[in-house]
């Protein structure tokens, strides 16, 4: 009997875990969304936190115009161009309501296109940046390209449906986040709204409420059970869209914990699109740090350089790197190597002098460039500079050459006369040594002729 309520207890204190829901984390459960396509990316490291369909193709509708912009603000130095209105574009949607004869400048442009998503705008920068809309799209797939979103197609500026107008979650996460980099595309995309006064093309006064929700709603929704306002304060960007084909569709970032997120939502519905972007940035906030491997500002080394005029060297990584991981993980099996070049002068601040070697269990992950924090010159460069002593230098260099040869010359006479001092010392050596031998030679011959002559006598 004791046996069989050991075995009892032993099967309840196995299984009773399973069984008891309260124990069960949903914090680190993956999200569980409507949308049809998403992805959730670090901002810092591009490393992708979730993906559902993430890498399939999918209509971007009107977050094109984050990419629109990224393009106008590559190619545009001077934002206050002024953009004069004329020959107008026919085109649907979302408009800024452009009149012939206005002019706005590059940047009152920008606002539009990014805050109230105008179509016409679109139009309009693509023609004044590209030269055409043809050449602008062209502009736009080719960057696309260049930062490896190889699943975009673009073929027009502002999203509306076109079989040939496609990309990816991952892919507009990945533009997103390219995008962002650039400060004016970020101070534009978290502004609320935007004014404009009535110009005489256009005798009212313009304003537009940003299109994204959690930075004007004052709607709330069901999250987590509980009652929630849409608007979330953390959230400062970015762009949203929608059309039949695309469905509702949403480009997010905020930043909370310490690390920030991108969140690429599409094809969602009206009732959830804001509850599955606001499930996927708070899955990253919650379920993720961010840990630096290689700060560049606190790996700043120095390395001593011979026959310098600045005595040293001094170098640092020229980027930082960091990596994404889950919140009960630690970065134990991170190490790093450092790989110098052979120096070669002159040295010019920011050349490449080496290499940092990033290695996650002792497999190299990632190769950072060491570049120079500050010139590094020959000492005979600056000599080389001031001609009266460059000149003395040549002199002295010369006269320590001439002493050189002088020395060298009167060693090897004095090495000749001695050697053949030695010669001749052995010469006469042998010639004795010879002379004795005869001498003795010659005495024995005379003593045994002597001999020879006694016995037959």
């Amino acid at each position: 009997m004791k046996k069989i309520f050991s075995f009892i207890l032993t099967l309840l204190i196995t299984f009773l875990p399973v069984f008891n829901i309260n124990n069960l984390s949903f914090a680190d459960s993956e999200p569980n969304l409507t949308a049809e396509y998403a992805v959730l990316m670090d901002y810092e490291t591009g490393q992708v936190l979730y993906s559902k369909n993430g890498y399939n193709k999918l209509y971007p509708a009107s977050t094109t115009k984050a990419w629109t912009a990224y393009v106008v603000l590559k190619h545009v130095s001077d934002l206050n161009q002024v953009v004069e209105i004329k020959d107008l574009p026919i085109v649907d949607g979302s408009s800024m309501y452009l009149k012939e004869g206005e002019a706005f400048t590059v940047k009152e442009l920008l606002d539009a296109l990014l805050i109230h998503s105008s179509n016409d705008v679109a139009m309009v920068l693509a023609k004044y940046v590209g030269g055409s809309v043809e050449n602008f799209v062209n502009m736009m797939n080719n960057e696309a390209k260049a930062i490896g979103a190889k699943n975009t197609h673009f073929n027009n500026p502002h999203g509306l449906p076109d079989e040939n107008h496609y990309t990816t979650a991952y892919d507009m996460a990945l533009m997103a986040r390219k995008a962002m980099d650039n400060d004016i595309f970020r101070d534009i995309v978290k502004t609320k709204s935007v004014k404009y006064p009535a110009t005489e093309a256009y005798p009212y006064e313009r304003y537009f409420e940003n299109t994204n929700q959690f930075l004007t709603s004052r709607s709330k929704m069901d999250y987590k059970g509980q009652q929630i306002d849409i608007k979330y304060d953390v959230v400062d960007g970015i762009k949203t869209g929608y059309t039949d084909a695309a469905g509702k569709c949403l480009l997010s970032t905020g930043i909370k914990n310490n690390i920030r997120v991108i969140s690429a939502v599409f094809k969602s519905t009206v009732n959830d699109l804001y509850l599955d972007s606001r499930t996927l940035l708070d899955y990253g906030f919650d379920n993720f740090y961010v840990e630096t491997i290689v700060d560049k500002n606190e790996f700043i080394k120095d390395k001593k350089v011979f026959l310098s005029k600045e005595k040293k060297l001094t170098y640092q990584p020229e980027t930082n790197y960091s990596v994404v991981l889950p919140n009960n993980s630690k970065a134990d099996d991170y190490s790093i190597k450092t790989k110098l070049d052979n120096v070669k002068l002159p040295i010019n601040k920011g050349d490449k002098v080496g290499t940092l070697e990033v290695y996650k269990n002792n497999k190299l992950e990632k190769s950072i460039d060491l570049v120079a924090k500050n010139d590094v010159t020959s000492v005979f460069s600056s000599l080389a500079k001031n001609k009266f002593l460059y000149n003395v230098l040549k002199v002295l260099l010369l006269i320590a050459i001439l002493i050189f040869i002088v020395l060298f010359i009167r060693k090897g006479k004095k090495r000749n006369k001695k050697k053949n001092k030695q010669d001749y010392e052995r010469k006469n050596r042998k010639q004795e040594q010879y002379v004795n031998l005869e001498k003795k030679t010659g005495h024995k011959k005379r003593n045994a002729s002597i001999a020879f002559n006694t016995f037959y006598l």
